[in-house]
């Protein structure tokens, strides 16, 4: 689903490039896979890939939103974490 910049900031709460140590793009969640499940992810929330997976950094900053569902690795490969949250107002879980 495209959004454009000015919109997620809005309905986030957050600019998404500032979200992890080695920022690579962002996206609203379309589908939930297995990974996505495990870290909270519902469709319609905010999606941001870094390259923090592996033997590099996490941005700990990232989950200090009050949206922040949480993280997850990517199974393939592992240099890739994701970071996910929910639009702003829908942070309780009740985001579908």
């Amino acid at each position: 689903m495209e959004m454009d910049k000015a919109k997620i900031e809005t309905r986030f709460g957050l600019d998404p490039e500032s979200v992890g140590l080695r920022h690579r793009a962002y996206w609203i969640v379309e589908t939930v896979d297995y990974e996505e499940a495990q870290a909270g992810a519902k469709v319609g929330d905010l999606c941001v890939k870094a390259r923090d997976g592996g033997g590099n950094d996490p941005d700990l900053t990232a989950g200090s939103y009050p949206n922040f569902r949480g993280t997850a690795c990517d199974g393939f490969d592992r240099t890739y974490r994701y970071y996910y949250y929910a639009p702003l107002g829908e942070e309780d879980g009740k985001a579908d």
